[in-house]
C-alpha cells in the first residue's frame, strides 16, 4: 500500500476537520438524548408505578380481608338472631369487588415489574452497541482532528516556502486585482448566513426526485467561471450525471440565490442550490436534469467540495467563495438566461 496522499487542496482538509467536529457533536448530542430517555422511563417505572402499585396491592389487600371479615361477622349475626345462614348479598358483592381490585392491582403491580427488567436489558444491550460509537467520539475523532491539525499546519507551512513571484508575476496579478470589482460590505458575513440556509442530513435523505426543476432554476444569471483564473477547481470534482442536487422551491424568482456543496455520498453531488427568500419545500434533481433545464450551471458544479457561490440580481455578480469562506472571485453576472 502506498505511504504518500496527493493532497489537492488544503481547504478540502479543513473541510473534512470541521465535518469531523460537526459530526462528533451532533452523535453525542443524539447519544445523550437517548440515554436520557431510557433512564427517565426507567426512573419512572421504578420509583413512581412500583412504589404506586405497591402501595395499591397493600391496600386492596387489606379491603378484601375486611370485606372477607364483614362476610363472616354478617353470617355469625344471622345464624344467632334467626338460626339460619344469611345470603349477604351486599357482603358478597363488596367481596368480590374488593378481591377483583385486589387481582389487578398485583397484575400491574408484576407487569411493572416485567417492564424494569426488559428495560434494563435493553439498556445494557444499547449501552455494549453504542460503546463503539462512544470511544470514537471520546477519542478517535478527536485524535484524527490533531492530526488533520498538524497535517494542515505542514503543508501550509510548505506552501509558504514556495518560489517567490517574478515581477512579470505581480504586475499580471496587480492588474486582475485593479479590473476585478471590489467585493461587497457585508460578504463577510454572507457565507455563513449562506451555509446555514442549508437543510439538515435527514432533508436530504427525503427529499423527492424530480425528473424537472423549479422553473426559477432556469433563471439564475451565471457567468462562465471557465475564465476567470482565480476560479480552481479538481479535475476530479466534477459530479455524475446521475449524482443527485438538492434544489429549494421558492416562490417567483429570488434577487438572490446561492449554490453550496458539502462533502458528498454515493449518488449524491453534495449541491445544494437555495435562495434567500423563504422556502416552501425541497427536491431532488439529477445533475443531468438539472444541468438540461439550466446549462449556465454546469460549470459551477464542477467546484470542489466546500465552494459557496451567491449570484446577486440586483448587482449583476457572481461572488465565488472557498471552503474558509474567502473571496475566491467576484464575477459580473448576465442580466439574465434564456428559457
Amino acid at each position: 500500500m502506498s505511504q504518500y496522499a496527493r493532497i489537492n487542496s488544503v481547504a478540502l482538509l479543513k473541510l473534512l476537520k470541521a465535518s469531523l467536529a460537526t459530526f462528533s457533536d451532533t452523535a453525542a448530542v443524539a447519544l445523550d438524548e437517548v440515554a436520557t430517555d431510557i433512564q427517565r422511563t426507567l426512573a419512572w417505572l421504578t420509583e413512581d408505578r412500583r412504589r404506586y402499585w405497591t402501595e395499591q396491592v397493600r391496600v386492596c389487600r387489606e379491603r378484601a380481608v375486611q370485606a372477607k371479615l364483614a362476610l363472616k361477622q354478617k353470617q355469625v349475626l344471622d345464624r344467632a338472631l334467626s338460626g339460619t345462614t344469611s345470603s349477604a348479598v351486599e357482603e358478597r358483592k363488596a367481596l368480590a369487588i374488593a378481591e377483583r381490585r385486589l387481582h389487578e392491582a398485583e397484575s400491574k403491580l408484576a407487569r411493572t415489574r416485567s417492564w424494569i427488567l426488559q428495560i434494563e436489558k435493553l439498556q445494557s444491550d444499547y449501552r455494549g452497541g453504542v460503546q463503539g460509537l462512544v470511544s470514537a467520539i471520546d477519542a478517535d475523532i478527536p485524535n484524527a482532528r490533531a492530526r488533520l491539525d498538524k497535517m494542515i499546519d505542514s503543508l501550509e507551512d510548505y506552501i509558504a516556502l514556495a518560489p517567490p513571484e517574478t515581477p512579470a508575476d505581480i504586475e499580471k496579478t496587480a492588474i486582475q486585482s485593479v479590473l476585478r470589482p471590489e467585493p461587497e460590505p457585508d460578504l463577510q458575513n454572507t457565507p455563513k448566513k449562506l451555509r446555514d440556509k442549508a437543510p439538515a442530513p435527514k432533508v436530504w435523505a427525503e427529499a423527492p426526485l424530480v425528473s424537472k426543476p423549479p422553473e426559477w432554476i432556469s433563471d439564475i444569471a451565471l457567468p462562465d467561471m471557465g475564465a476567470d483564473p482565480d476560479v480552481h477547481r479538481n479535475d476530479g470534482s466534477a459530479p455524475a450525471p446521475d449524482d443527485k442536487v438538492l434544489v429549494a422551491c421558492v416562490e417567483g424568482v429570488p434577487d438572490v440565490a446561492f449554490l453550496v456543496r458539502a462533502a458528498g455520498g454515493d449518488g449524491d453531488s453534495g449541491w445544494f442550490i437555495g435562495a434567500e427568500t423563504k422556502t416552501k419545500g425541497y427536491v431532488a434533481v439529477r445533475v443531468a436534469d438539472l444541468v438540461r433545464a439550466a446549462a449556465q450551471l454546469q460549470d459551477a458544479l464542477s467546484l470542489p467540495a466546500g465552494s459557496l457561490v451567491r449570484i446577486d440580481r440586483r448587482q449583476a455578480t457572481a461572488t465565488v467563495f472557498d471552503a474558509d469562506n474567502n473571496v475566491l472571485s467576484q464575477i459580473p453576472a448576465p442580466t439574465g438566461q434564456q428559457r
